[in-house]
């Protein structure tokens, strides 16, 4: 396969279904979130602690993921069959003992983890009923994500929105019919949610299988593996997707981890918060996907060796990313409004906290492009290593203390509490950038 000049058009017809994806993805959170919001903040914000405890071993999994992501597309960019198959078995057997892991973790400790976050008895119980039923979206999660990014190196991307497209309204009306035990159905709760998800996922999964199958990905089945057999095949593609993943599995890491130190905030402000991370994510994947669909062509790129069209491919793409960060903030700046109207049952002091956060949510998006872009574009390149030194360094030596000191120790205003994803951002720019004009991230991984 032979990659033509890749122009912005390139580009778009990669992240456009690639950010739909991601948007339905985290829509199917919103569904849950909208449907959740009539039983009152109790229900939210246990929702809130389940998700910040599954979210970190779904956070390793789509780490892992981005991982196998890069190596397939220079696989892809190579044309070396035996290297696409390699990759997209031995991410799925490395996202199947993952996933077997987590879900044995949370059946056996979800009581103690969640009765430690919850500031209420009767948040527990949402909460841990919500959590066990949730391990199933963790194994649905696991095969679906491996297929995804598969079928989006190897361009395909079309594919996995279309199966989102599929699970979310599923998920919707199951998950509504089992919240309120409509049409016959018996009445769950916050746990019906957990299940109209677990359901749909699985649906899902049976989609892509049905998608593999129907193009025939016949080397997929061929004999013969990338490293000799697939024990070492597993162990060559995680050590190569590792340094690709821990960015990833850091940032989800430390995310859940601030989520956890902010239910210590007041009700209001933490199901404030709860919801705006959702709704930060939506609003982000628009960049995010740009600049992922930016690492898939930097890496087919790199798997054919045509290092003279990289600078100038990459300076076009990161200016689309300031343009579309540009739209993002402006989405922002009407949330307080949306809220208003999506989540009816609401308190408005929940609202107010989200009005006070709004200045920081508006500038947000600008530091958020220029750096998403540099990091995909890094680690498509053989930089990850790097990357991830830099989002770890952030994160746990500043964003996470910082937050155990402001909301623990010095209880100042949930503001100040925010403003500390902001100031991360800007930490991590500098040392991004500066790799970024040095060129030393123009590396192959994969040999033809």
């Amino acid at each position: 396969m032979i990659l033509e000049n890749p122009t912005n058009s390139t580009v778009y017809s990669l992240a456009w279904p690639m950010a739909m994806n991601a948007i339905l993805l985290q829509a199917t959170l919103i569904v849950d979130t909208i449907l959740v919001g009539a039983l009152g903040e109790q229900a939210l914000a246990a929702m809130g602690i389940a998700t910040s405890i599954g979210g970190l071993i779904l956070g390793v999994l789509f780490a892992l993921s981005n991982g196998t992501q890069i190596l397939v597309a220079q696989a892809f960019g190579a044309d070396n069959k035996l290297a696409l198959k390699s990759s997209f078995w031995s991410g799925s057997i490395i996202a199947v003992v993952i996933a077997t892991t987590g879900t044995l973790l949370i059946l056996t400790q979800h009581k103690a983890i969640v009765g430690f976050l919850a500031k209420a008895p009767e948040v527990a119980t949402l909460a841990s009923s919500y959590l066990t039923i949730f391990t199933i979206v963790i194994f649905g999660v696991a095969l679906c994500q491996n297929m995804s990014v598969f079928f989006n190196a190897t361009g395909r991307p079309k594919l996995p929105f279309f199966s989102k497209m599929i699970e979310l309204p599923f998920n919707a009306v199951i998950s509504y019919l089992l919240i309120y035990g409509k049409a016959g159905f018996p009445e769950y709760g916050l746990a019906g949610a957990a299940i109209g998800s677990a359901a749909a996922v699985t649906f899902r999964t049976l989609f892509l299988i049905a998608c593999l199958a129907y193009f025939k990905y016949q080397y997929l089945l061929s004999s013969g593996w990338l490293h000799d057999n697939i024990v070492d095949s597993v162990k060559q593609h995680l050590e190569n997707a590792l340094p690709i993943a821990g960015t990833f599995i850091s940032m989800s890491m430390a995310m859940s981890v601030c989520l956890m130190i902010y239910s210590q905030l007041s009700t209001h402000e933490f199901a404030a918060l709860t919801i705006l991370y959702l709704w930060i994510r939506i609003g982000g994947m628009m960049i995010t996907a740009w600049a992922q669909a930016t690492g898939i062509l930097v890496g087919q790129l790199l798997g054919q060796n045509r290092f003279e069209m990289l600078d100038s491919f990459v300076g076009r793409s990161w200016r689309v990313a300031l343009y579309l960060a540009v739209l993002v903030a402006l989405i922002y700046s009407a949330i307080p409004f949306l809220f208003s109207i999506i989540y009816p049952e609401l308190q408005q002091q929940t609202i107010d906290v989200v009005w006070t956060l709004l200045p920081l949510l508006i500038l947000l998006p600008f530091t958020k492009a220029s750096n998403t872009i540099c990091g995909n574009v890094l680690r498509a390149g053989g930089q990850a290593a790097y990357a991830f030194k830099v989002h770890v360094s952030t994160q746990w030596l500043f964003t996470v203390p910082a937050s155990l000191l402001c909301v623990l120790v010095l209880d100042v205003s949930v503001f100040w509490v925010f403003s500390l994803v902001l100031f991360e951002e800007l930490l991590k720019a500098i040392p991004f950038h500066l790799r970024m004009r040095s060129g030393t991230w123009k590396n192959r991984l994969i040999q033809s």
